[in-house]
This record gives C-alpha cells, sequence and structure tokens, in this order.
C-alpha cells in the first residue's frame, strides 16, 4: 500500500520541470479562447507559474518542498543596497530607453507630482500580480532545478528561453505593445540579471519579485507617453539593449558558472 501511495510522488519528483512546464502553460493559457468574446480581457492568467510550482512542489516532495518554496519569499533581511539595485536599476534602464526615444522624436510629457503616486501603486500592484505569482514559479522553483549540473548563466537563458512563448497570447491579442524581436532580447537579458540578483542575495524573492514589479512599471510608465510610431519601436529597442548590456556586466562581474560572488548553496 505504502509503495502505491508512493508512486506518484517518485514519478513527480523525477519529472518536476517538465511537470511545472506543463502546468504553468496550461494554467496561464485557459483563459484564452476567451478573449475571443471579450478582446479587452487578459489573455494570461498571472498566477500560473506560481500556482504550478505549488502544486508541483507538493506533489513531489510534500509539505517540506512546499515550505522550502514559500520560505523564499520571506527572505527580505537582505543588504540594503540589494534593495538599491533592485529599485534604482529598474529606472535607469526604463529611463534610458525613454530618452533614446526623445532624442528619436517623442515630445517630451509634462509630468505631475501625482505621477509618482501612480507609479508607486503600480509597482505595488505588480508585486502581487507579476512578481510573486510568477517570480514563485520562474525563479523560485524553476531556476534552482535547472542549475542542478549546469552553470546558472546557462540555466538563467533557458528560463529566459521558457519565459518569453509564455506571453504567446498577449502577443497575439494586441501584437503592436510588445515588438517581439525587441522583446525577446529583453526577456533573456532580464533572466539573467534576475539569476544575479537571486543567486547573489541567496535567493532572496522579494528582491526578485521587486525588480521585476519595477522594472515592468517604469517601463509602462514611459513608454505609454510615447503613443506607439518609430519612437516607441526606439524606446523599446533600447530597452532591449540596456538590458542585453546589464546581463553582459553581470555575466562578467559575477562569472557565468554562479552568477554571484559565492558558491551556490542548495535552496531549501
Amino acid at each position: 500500500m505504502t509503495t502505491h501511495s508512493h508512486r506518484p510522488r517518485g514519478w513527480a519528483a523525477r519529472h518536476d520541470v517538465l511537470l511545472y512546464l506543463v502546468l504553468a502553460y496550461v494554467i496561464a493559457w485557459s483563459i484564452w479562447p476567451l478573449v475571443l468574446l471579450n478582446p479587452v480581457s487578459s489573455p494570461l492568467v498571472p498566477f500560473g507559474p506560481g500556482l504550478a510550482a505549488v502544486l508541483v512542489a507538493v506533489t513531489a516532495g510534500g509539505r517540506r518542498e512546499l515550505f522550502g518554496l514559500l520560505r523564499q519569499l520571506g527572505r527580505w533581511r537582505v543588504h540594503p543596497g540589494w534593495y538599491g539595485v533592485a529599485l534604482g536599476v529598474p529606472l535607469a534602464v526604463a529611463g534610458i530607453a525613454f530618452g533614446a526615444a526623445v532624442m528619436a522624436g517623442a515630445p517630451v510629457p509634462r509630468w505631475e507630482p501625482s505621477d509618482l503616486l501612480q507609479v508607486a501603486g503600480s509597482i505595488a500592484v505588480t508585486v502581487v500580480i507579476v512578481g510573486i505569482f510568477e517570480e514563485l514559479g520562474w525563479r523560485g522553483f524553476l531556476l534552482p532545478r535547472l542549475q542542478r549540473g549546469r552553470s546558472a548563466l546557462a540555466a538563467a537563458v533557458l528560463v529566459g528561453l521558457v519565459w518569453l512563448p509564455w506571453h504567446l497570447p498577449e502577443f497575439v491579442s494586441d501584437p503592436g505593445q510588445r515588438p517581439l524581436a525587441p522583446f525577446a532580447i529583453y526577456i533573456l537579458g532580464q533572466s539573467v540579471v534576475l539569476a544575479w540578483l537571486y543567486n547573489s542575495s541567496h535567493a532572496s524573492l522579494p528582491m526578485v519579485i521587486l525588480f521585476h514589479a519595477a522594472l515592468n512599471s517604469y517601463a509602462r510608465f514611459f513608454l505609454s507617453e510615447l503613443q506607439g510610431g518609430g519612437p516607441y519601436l526606439v524606446a523599446w529597442y533600447a530597452l532591449a539593449g540596456v538590458t542585453a548590456v546589464l546581463a553582459l556586466a553581470v555575466t562578467a562581474y559575477a562569472g557565468s558558472r554562479n552568477l554571484a560572488r559565492s558558491e551556490l548553496k542548495p535552496v531549501h
């Protein structure tokens, strides 16, 4: 009886990455057909990756594996400098992209003090909708498993390669929002930077979540002022280029093996 009860768990543990990817896509894409009925609705279930991580963790390792996954969300006690990186670097990246658009002919908008509250509110909401729902899966669950037996850089690129097509419903429903070529570079570069941040902060998901949420929010704020056209495309290529340079810089600084200046420890 005991042997039979452990068979599903053993199978899930051996195929945890594949099972996770299938669930992350199936859950996230489950409402995509409904967009045909309501085109303005979101084509993605944002908590797909996070829910998939929880389900696979419980199935493959029980409560111990689940608690180990969720415990990463509580690792907010890090050096204050990491908070500066998580909030300051995304602002610089998005600001450079906007500056490139202005040089390409985009008008400079007039911002109000209330815009600061808008950005802060966007970051707070995005921390939950994008950060926790996505990063609990992509970086909290998938990245550590892919780093077993391969370099951190290779694992980060692999995460980026499965993270990119996950956005397919958004490309189909709104093809003009994210130009494919620069968005692909942006996602792959960001995946490397987030892996560096995760590994260097000793698996602090709050730092990864804050960086992801801040970059999304700053980019949305600056790029939404461009109203499409040539400057909008220039901004996207600048965003992609700066992110790629940042990925190369952290790899050169921290090393491709660990993407951290110290040896990595297993995440529990």
